[in-house]
């Protein structure tokens, strides 16, 4: 099968739905397949003997967060002459994953529009009323048009004021990650490994943007409360400056290391030194929470915020896979960190079923089977 990914950026480009494409496009390659993706961005990276990447490079961005690239168009329109592929998949949020929908005439491939998360503007970057409107607009004519729409979780899905309008004609494929390669025998020599290695008492784990909806300051707050914890937080953002202000105070110094982005090699040496990851998020900005797979696959025990209409919870088996406290709550979140560092046969538990149900639910092959039988689906209602 010939399968063309539209997203809005690939590997190395970091983020949880370019990792979550990579390894899909990998995985699919693995299986026989054809694939090429279309991205926006100039690196270099991510490609494979059996995986196609075009890339165009970036000339605006909306608002500060929406890439605009007049050269995409035309390498979609190139690839459906040139590649020919069997299935559109486009993955939104993404400009770009709309207008194959838009656009579709009769007779081309069936498109497949993915939702990982309703498009969200910080309020400081939020677009004009006007830009707003006209955008819900196309999105709404996008998803009727689309032959299938996906949704990355249940609660989401539920939540979703743009799917609501599909009724029940939208589908629940989680995300999913590939299985982690084996430990190295030595850490990876840098600051955040270091730091871990060192620690004594509870080691937390949190990665991510440091953007306001990621919940950080929560966690930093949180984290003075709770004497025997270390924190190592992995990301970059713009909010690294007042966290920073806040990993400095007396009650946290040598406590919080801000590590900045790191190596994969580096990232999975922190999750394997770590004894439980935190996501804190405090808004449906965060749809599905990446890093929970993440540590899950690597039997490290996760703790994560309640958030109303994010996958999280369902990530973490309403509670069975991980601990789940109220957002924004510093004293839920506390009182969640002092259970960890005190009863370490809960944490064992905790990261013992969050790798169970990686295996059972999450593991990429699981998910890459269920798109295959989506896409064979669409082409035999073709015929």
């Amino acid at each position: 099968m010939r399968i063309l990914h539209l997203g809005k950026f690939h590997p190395p480009h970091t983020g949880g739905m370019e990792r979550f494409l990579g390894q899909l496009a990998q995985a699919q390659a693995k299986e026989g397949d054809e694939v090429l993706v279309l991205a926006h961005g100039s690196e270099h990276g991510g490609e494979s003997p059996c995986v196609q990447v075009h890339r165009a490079r970036v000339a605006f961005s909306v608002g500060g967060y929406a890439p605009v690239a007049p050269a995409l168009p035309f390498l979609y329109v190139q690839a459906l002459r040139r590649f020919r592929p069997h299935v559109v998949h486009v993955h939104a949020p993404n400009g770009a994953a709309l207008w194959p929908a838009l656009l579709r005439g009769g007779g081309g491939p069936p498109v497949v529009l993915h939702w990982h998360a309703d498009v969200a503007f910080p309020p400081d970057h939020e677009p004009s009323p006007l830009i707003m409107a006209c955008w819900r607009r196309l999105e709404a004519l996008a998803l009727r048009r689309a032959h299938a729409v996906i949704a990355t979780s249940r609660a989401y899905l539920d939540a979703s004021p743009q799917l609501a309008a599909l009724g029940g004609a939208c589908r629940v494929v989680p995300l999913g990650l590939e299985e982690p390669a084996p430990a190295k025998t030595l850490l990876p020599d840098h600051p955040a490994t270091r730091f871990l290695d060192s620690c004594t008492g509870l080691r937390v784990l949190a990665v991510g943007r440091l953007a306001h909806y990621k919940g950080f300051n929560v966690l930093l707050e949180a984290l003075r409360a709770v004497p025997d914890a270390r924190l190592c937080l992995v990301g970059n953002g713009e909010e690294r400056s007042r966290l920073t202000a806040l990993a400095n105070l007396p009650e946290l110094r040598d406590r919080a290391l801000l590590a900045g982005a790191v190596s994969d090699d580096v990232l999975d040496a922190c999750y394997r030194a770590s004894h439980v990851l935190c996501l804190p998020s405090l808004s449906r900005s965060e749809a599905f929470g990446m890093v929970l797979l993440e540590a899950m696959a690597r039997q490290v025990a996760c703790l994560a915020a309640q958030v109303p209409g994010s996958g999280m919870a369902e990530v973490l088996d309403q509670g069975r896979a991980g601990l789940l406290v109220g957002p924004g709550s510093v004293s839920e979140l506390a009182h969640a960190l002092r259970q960890l560092a005190e009863n370490e046969p809960l944490r064992l538990r905790l990261a013992r079923a969050g790798r169970e149900r990686f295996a059972a639910r999450y593991a990429m092959g699981r998910i890459a089977a269920q798109l295959r039988t989506l896409y064979e689906e669409l082409l035999a209602a073709e015929r």
